[in-house]
Parts: structure tokens; C-alpha cells; sequence
């Protein structure tokens, strides 16, 4: 039996959330190493902060970016491996809101404040315990490599092994920072062997390996508590996370003393009460205004209305919507993604393979999927056939999916225009955003946002590009370049959506 999908309550204000958390960790990053004016800083944070409330993973890449240069400035050597691992590390914990990335540099920030076994514990309870094992294990990781560079011993609660003075020193801003003239100087002075040494050098490696294994642990068990709630219940989610935070601040107690880490017990006491504290604080928080609930699906079927000069010719998507309804939910609930979905259909297919045969017909579509599939790809969207006449992407932004469908209509309109195709071929095109199952190749597979793209292109005609309004408006398209059409009750979908024409 499938289960219910869970959603967030008030979902609309944690993209506030997020942005302000990468803004503000980016800020306080870059006031602790002397580089950037002050001016500077707050522009760059905001600017972070800017594209993280958009595309939470453009905002990440924008802050290794923003700090990767005063690190390049202390040492070339640890800024470059930084921006290598930190641009590649974006690409995996970017997706899914940049939840992963979020919950490591939080981690990082916490351990100033005595604050990190609560961060590797909800980091399960936020994210489930698969991906917040993940991001919690690479946070301690991160700490340790960190501490070992910068020569501390432990950072917080964080056995790190580092020796004094370390190889990364903040002390002084190089004179005229973003006249760059210090990197010719900071090549010069790069010296690997010191960085392999800063590292290899650290003693007590049990400590090193198992830290990360027991933050890993704790955020396993705090994913026990990431599903939906009810009543009293989430009073009792508050106190498990509590204990959770406990066994966690325990275990690494113990473990710091039998393995002989330099972490005074003044420090892990501070650590245990902060993290306990912080842990039930935001698990209130997130309980009473955020918490998970099941999605509510409502069955509305309405007639489509019809716009103004634009005949809503019928589709066949009704097998299509069945086959995505009857999926396993459990599937979509570990692999559902946000993404803008583009579905194609081609007009009148049944009555031009009746006219002109199977054979025909077939090759047409060969034809039009080798046409647009390339399109797709160059506007980094992925593609795939939906196994008939038509194809369906997935797209990370709404300006590139919108732009791949006017191209690929001119494309095929060019095509058939140059008398290369034995039978006029025309597709209408619907767009939409929301959560989505990606296979493998990040190609749609089913979700939500198939359904809506599919009843938004049930209103187009042949030749005509449909998107829902909040797309047209995300894409930045002038007013010459689209018609709205105003808001639909569209079938099975629950509230009215606003649709806009695009003009190609």
C-alpha cells in the first residue's frame, strides 16, 4: 500500500530561512578573515543571501566562492583545494534546497557557540537519516580538517590534532585585497608538502575516524523522529531529540577520554548543555510551525475553460496521470525533488499515423525526438521520450526550460518549413514547477509537477508553449513576450492556477 507524501506546514517561509542562515553564515565567515571591506561584506551576503531565497544551490556556490578568497590569500595551496572540493561538494548537497550544505555550515558555525552535537542531531531529524548521517559525518570531517590546518588542537567539542602555528593564518589582510595583486605572492609562498604535513602529521587517528562514525550515528537516530506528528506527540519528538543530543554528547565524552583527545571536560559539559537545549528548542519551533504533515490530494475534476483564441484540443494524458497516481509514494518520498518540468505532445498524432501508418508515424517521432532532445540538453535540461509522441524534462531554472521551448518550436517549425518532413509535424508545450521523482539521468520519471505540466499543456494548441504564470515570471519574460490567460480550476489540481501564453 502506498504512503501518504509529507509536506511541511507554512513550506512558503523556509526558503526565507535558508536564505538568511547562508547569508548570515556567510557574513560572519568573512568578519573573522580580514580580506573584504566592510561595505564589501555586507554586499557579498546579501548577494548570497539573494540567490539562496531563489536557487538555494546557486547561493551556496556564490559563499565557497565569496570565502574561498581570503583563504587563497593565506594560503594558495588550502584556497585551491578548498574551491575544488567546495564547488564539487555543491553538486551533491546542492540538491534538494541545499539542505546538506545548509546543515555542514551550520555545523561548522555551531562549534563557536558550543552548539554542534545539536546541529548532527537534527541534522537526521530535518533531513531523514540517510542524507542527515551524510551531511553530519562530512560536517565533523570538515571541522577536523579545518582545526588540523589552522593548528588548533580541538575545535569546541571537535578533536582536530592540530599542531600550533598551523599552515592558515588570518591574522592580516594582504594590502589592497581586491587588486589582487597578493596571488602572484601567494603562489609563490605555496608549498603542498606543508599542507600534506599539516595533515598527516595529526596523531590519535582512531579519534579522527570514529568522530565523524558517531556524528554520523547521531544523526541516524535523530532521523528516527522525521515524519509527521501529531498533539502531544510533538512535545515527545522535542524530548527525543533531547536525548539523542545526550547519548550523542555521551558517547563523545567517552570517547574523547578512552582515546586520549585534548578536549577539557568544562568544554564538553558547556557543549552537552547548549546542543540539549538548542536540539528541543528547534524541534518545538519546527513541530508547532513547520511540521511534516501528508499532502492532501483532492479529487476536483472540472471542464477546462477555454481562453480567449486558443482551442484546448483533447489529450491524451489521462493514462499518463493514471500511471503516475498508481506509483509507489514510497519511491517519490526518498528520491522527490523541486524542478521545472517542460511536457510535449504532438497535435493530431492518432489521425496522422491512421492517414499516413505505423511506419510512417514512427519515424516522424524518431525524427522530432532527435530534433529536440539535443535542445533540451544545451539549456542543461534532461530529456527523455515519454514512450509516444511526446517527451518530458526537467529543468533547474524556469528561464532555461521556457528558452528550450522556444527554440525547439522554431526548430520544428524551420524543419517543416524547409520541406525535409513528409507530414507537417506540431507540438504544444506545457511548463510547470514542483516536486518530482528524477530517475538516474535526472530525467522526470513521476511527482506532482507532471500532472500540473501536463494539465497546463491540455490548454495549448498545436505550435503554442503554455507555462504556469509563476514560470512566465521567474524566467523574466517582457510583456511582448507573453499573454496571461489568467487563473484555470484545472483538473485534479487543487487550487485555481494562473497561466501564462508564450509567445515563441
Amino acid at each position: 500500500m502506498p504512503h501518504a507524501r509529507s509536506v511541511r506546514q507554512n513550506a512558503k517561509y523556509l526558503s526565507w530561512l535558508r536564505a538568511v542562515a547562508l547569508g548570515g553564515v556567510t557574513a560572519i565567515a568573512l568578519l573573522n578573515m580580514p580580506f573584504y571591506p566592510p561595505y564589501l561584506i555586507a554586499i557579498l551576503s546579501l548577494a548570497v543571501a539573494a540567490l539562496a531565497l531563489g536557487t538555494p544551490a546557486l547561493g551556496a556556490l556564490l559563499m565557497v566562492g565569496v570565502v574561498a578568497l581570503p583563504v587563497l590569500a593565506a594560503n594558495f595551496v588550502v584556497g585551491a583545494l578548498f574551491l575544488i572540493v567546495g564547488f564539487s561538494a555543491t553538486q551533491y548537497l546542492g540538491a534538494d534546497r541545499a539542505q546538506g550544505f545548509i546543515m555542514i555550515v551550520l555545523a561548522a558555525l555551531a562549534v563557536a557557540w558550543h552548539a554542534e552535537w545539536a546541529i548532527a542531531a537534527l541534522a537526521g531529524y530535518l533531513m531523514g537519516a540517510g542524507p542527515g548521517a551524510i551531511a553530519a559525518l562530512l560536517a565533523c570531517l570538515l571541522i577536523q580538517v579545518a582545526g588540523a590546518l589552522l593548528g588548533m588542537p580541538h575545535v569546541g567539542s571537535v578533536f582536530t590534532g592540530g599542531t600550533p602555528p598551523g599552515v592558515v593564518s588570518f591574522v592580516t589582510a594582504p594590502g589592497s585585497p581586491l587588486a589582487f595583486g597578493w596571488v602572484a605572492d601567494s603562489i609563490a609562498k605555496a608549498a603542498p608538502s606543508d599542507v600534506v604535513s599539516a595533515i598527516v602529521s595529526v596523531k590519535s587517528v582512531p579519534l579522527l575516524v570514529a568522530q565523524p562514525l558517531l556524528w554520523g550515528l547521531g544523526a541516524a537516530l535523530g532521523g528516527i523522529f522525521h515524519h509527521s506528528h501529531q498533539g502531544t506527540s510533538r512535545f515527545t519528538t522535542a524530548a527525543g531529540l533531547g536525548g539523542v543530543t545526550v547519548i550523542l554528547a555521551v558517547a563523545s565524552t567517552l570517547l574523547l577520554r578512552m582515546l586520549g583527545g585534548a578536549v577539557s571536560l568544562s568544554t564538553l559539559g558547556m557543549t552537552a548543555l547548549v546542543s540539549t537545549l538548542l536540539a528541543v528548542a528547534i524541534t518545538l519551533i519546527t513541530e508547532l510551525m513547520f511540521r511534516l504533515q501528508p499532502e492532501q490530494a483532492t479529487e476536483a475534476p472540472k471542464d477546462v475553460p477555454q481562453p480567449h483564441g486558443v482551442r484546448a484540443e483533447d489529450a491524451d494524458v489521462d493514462e499518463l496521470l493514471r500511471l503516475i497516481a498508481s506509483a509507489e509514494d514510497e519511491l517519490a518520498s526518498r528520491h522527490t525533488t523541486e524542478r521545472v518540468v517542460m511536457l510535449t505532445d504532438m497535435k493530431a498524432f492518432s489521425a496522422m499515423t491512421e492517414e499516413v501508418g505505423s511506419m510512417a508515424s514512427a519515424k516522424l517521432v524518431q525524427r522530432q525526438r532527435d530534433l529536440l532532445l539535443p535542445i533540451i540538453d544545451r539549456y542543461n535540461g534532461h530529456g527523455k521520450s515519454t514512450g509516444g509522441d511526446g517527451l518530458v524534462a526537467a529543468f533547474e531554472t524556469a528561464s532555461d526550460a521556457v528558452n528550450a521551448a522556444i527554440e525547439m518550436q522554431r526548430a520544428l517549425g524551420e524543419y517543416c518549413d524547409s520541406g525535409r518532413a513528409s507530414e507537417r509535424m506540431t507540438i504544444r508545450i506545457g511548463i510547470a514547477r514542483g516536486e518530482v521523482v528524477l530517475d538516474k539521468g535526472g530525467r522526470p520519471f513521476i511527482g506532482a509537477a507532471l500532472n500540473l505540466a501536463a494539465r497546463v499543456m491540455d490548454l495549448a494548441d498545436g505550435g503554442k508553449i503554455m507555462a504556469t504564470s509563476d514560470i512566465a515570471d521567474e524566467a523574466g519574460l517582457p510583456t511582448s513576450q507573453r499573454v496571461d490567460l489568467g487563473s484555470f480550476d484545472l483538473k485534479n489540481i487543487q487550487a485555481p492556477v494562473g497561466v501564462t501564453e508564450v509567445l515563441s
